[in-house]
């Protein structure tokens, strides 16, 4: 099971159960097989470009004594109707089994107890400026990072960059930030305010030209991967501009680096052509935010 896959298809009408036991759902039919086993998973929604957090159920509703093998996924805190619309969702982590409840009581409580595991599971991490405490757990985030990026051989971050002295530069000028959850730094990014000195020359065209944060350094843990974190940070990051007055966002990546790219493109950046950095070209971006 590939979890940063993101599999699509339409809603269309289903029985109304999720609705009358308090979980409305969209039943999904996929364009293309999804080869998932039955049973509960969280999962990432994006509904017309925007993502959200739910619960998908794989299965024939035994419980129902239904047989016809369903994708119904409740999104938390939606209500617009939406049948007709395409939808995609891509896998969090596997919740539990499909089961044959006695019931529909057991089985409602069942959907309340793995609405209540997935909400903790999807819960955003918090966040901290970095501390010279946190260097230890940032480095090895970096480093499984690195390791990731090398093993899909993108020629990224594998020269030694970022090390211990850049993190402790961002921890000093307070552009550091961690993102933890249950006590646990689960992922790093550097949030810069000011002038980039390699986004001064750009083969192409820079939206703007007014002031502008970047994000540098975004790395997630590998417990932590396809929880839409690095969602979070960018997120976070628009957030923290606004509320500094600051009109723009702009940010850059590998070629190679798909993920990275595609978490550009579904946050709204436009692409603005390239730009030479210390190890060589990156695709540059750009979204104004003001």
């Amino acid at each position: 099971m590939n979890l940063s896959t993101w599999h699509t298809g339409t809603v269309i009408h289903g029985y109304g159960n999720g609705q009358k036991f308090g979980f409305p759902t969209a039943n999904l039919l996929p364009d293309s097989p999804v080869g998932l086993e039955k049973g509960v998973y969280a999962v990432r929604v994006r509904v017309d470009g925007k993502c959200h957090k739910g619960m998908l159920y794989v299965g024939t509703r035994p419980t129902l004594k239904l047989d016809t093998l369903t994708f119904e996924i409740h999104i938390f805190n939606f209500r617009r109707k939406i049948y007709h619309e395409r939808i995609a969702f891509s896998i969090v982590a596997k919740i539990r089994d499909e089961k044959r409840f006695q019931s529909t009581e057991e089985l409602v409580r069942a959907i309340e107890a793995d609405s209540a595991a997935i909400r903790g599971l999807l819960r955003a991490p918090e966040h901290a400026l970095a501390k010279t405490s946190h260097l230890q757990s940032i480095m090895t985030i970096i480093g499984q990072a690195k390791a990731r990026m090398g093993a899909q051989h993108i020629d990224q971050w594998q020269d030694g960059y970022p090390n211990e002295e850049s993190i402790i530069t961002d921890i000093n000028k307070k552009q550091g930030h961690v993102f933890v959850k249950d006590h646990q730094v689960v992922a790093y990014a550097a949030i810069v305010h000011g002038k980039d000195p390699y986004y001064e020359n750009i083969d192409g065209q820079w939206l703007t030209n007014d002031n502008y944060i970047t994000v540098h350094r975004i790395a997630i843990h590998n417990d932590f991967l396809h929880r839409g974190y690095a969602d979070h940070i960018i997120r976070y990051a628009e957030k923290y501009a606004k509320k500094q007055g600051i009109p723009s966002f702009r940010i850059d990546t590998h070629h190679d680096n798909l993920f990275m790219r595609n978490l550009i493109r579904n946050n709204g950046f436009t692409y603005c052509g390239i730009v030479q950095v210390r190890d060589g070209e990156r695709l540059a971006y750009e979204k104004p935010l003001l």
